[in-house]
């Protein structure tokens, strides 16, 4: 009998245990056909991966400490759905470059430390139709180029390592904000010390139909005139029948500065979503500019899966030579006042 009773006790601890935590596997797998194709290059036709959600795979979960204060942690992985490598940097295995963080949450809010979006980055998700995936993806996130590691190359970061970040709490009446430290580490002697450094600020106001949000940051490179200045404004109004949204980007490096205005919408339509954006990229004291033009539907089988197609027309001025690329297909190439043109027809999942 005493075992009995002491079987039960360590049961019903167990059971109190799994009661107080949640742990879950989740993940996207996204993979289309794209066609690509630019002025004064040959089209080219493949498999790529995350034309309406990034592929991933993660685990989170949370902890329940007591007296309303919780631990948490999130490991999220990018993957290449059309190859099936994971998206570790300089290698073809999984690591979680998308997210690893470790968390503290509670009346005050949230204490989250490790790698993580950055804060200047994810107004040019939320507002972008097309959520910055595939051929129509405003791209507002890479307007100096592919994030590097503080160098004269490359735009301010999409995720950030090494980063503490402070979120506030969610019963604000609809206000919400972060503020966003990361470290380059290096000594305090070496002439770039402050490499690898970033600094952000993002808040927003979401009640209702309406959401607005404004963020800033800063990138520091390896030296003054490689400092990177991200700033961008986010609006959207959902009018039932059709969402309207507006964003304005820009990114700064030394005298270089490009900004890109997009007027937005999704509609729903039938069983899934029509979405379309138009934007105008300025690059400043020159005529590097381009226009994007965009459009695209997705057709909701369930919650969990939708068949997608889109449409993307990008037109140069007489200084630049940008084309449409996505994640598993590079850019065929473009002529300086060329255009580019890319078309996806894809089938997404979560799980």
């Amino acid at each position: 009998m005493k075992k009995i009773v002491i079987a039960a006790g360590l049961a019903s601890l167990a059971g109190a245990a799994a009661a107080q935590s949640k742990v879950e596997i989740f993940g996207v797998i996204d993979t289309n056909v794209t066609r690509l194709s630019g002025s004064g290059s040959s089209s080219k036709v493949g498999l790529a991966t995350g034309g309406a959600n990034i592929s991933r795979l993660g685990f989170r979960g949370t902890e329940d400490l007591g007296g309303d204060l919780k631990a948490g942690f999130w490991l999220e992985a990018g993957l290449d759905s059309d190859t099936g490598a994971g998206k570790a940097a300089g290698t073809s295995g999984l690591g979680f470059n998308r997210r690893s963080t470790v968390s503290l949450l509670g009346n005050f809010g949230e204490l989250r430390l490790g790698r993580d979006d950055s804060a200047t980055f994810l107004s040019t998700l939320i507002f972008d139709p097309f959520l910055t995936n595939g051929v129509g993806g405003t791209g507002a996130f890479t307007i100096l180029g592919i994030p590097g590691s503080g160098t004269a190359t490359g735009g301010a970061p999409i995720q950030i390592s090494n980063a503490v970040s402070y979120f506030l709490p969610h019963n604000l009446g609809g206000f919400y904000g972060q503020a966003q430290v990361a470290f380059g580490e290096h000594t305090k002697s070496e002439p770039n010390k402050n490499q690898g450094d970033y600094r952000g600020l993002r808040a927003g106001y979401r009640q209702g139909a309406f959401h607005g949000a404004l963020a800033v940051g800063r990138f520091y490179g390896d030296s003054s005139d490689n400092n990177i200045t991200a700033s961008n404004v986010g609006l959207s109004y959902d009018l039932g029948m059709v969402k309207p949204m507006l964003l304005w980007a820009s990114e700064k490096r030394g005298s270089l500065k490009v900004t890109v205005l997009q007027l937005g919408a999704t509609a729903p339509l039938g069983n899934g979503e029509l979405r379309a954006s138009v934007g105008h990229y300025n690059t400043s004291g020159s005529n590097a500019d381009w226009n994007k033009i965009a459009v695209g539907y997705g057709y909701n089988f369930s919650k969990r899966t939708q068949v997608y197609g889109t449409l993307a027309y990008l037109k140069n001025k007489d200084g630049s030579s940008r084309a449409i690329g996505v994640q598993g297909l590079s850019a065929t190439g473009s002529t300086l006042g060329g255009k580019s043109t890319g078309m996806e027809l894809g089938i997404r999942h979560f799980f």
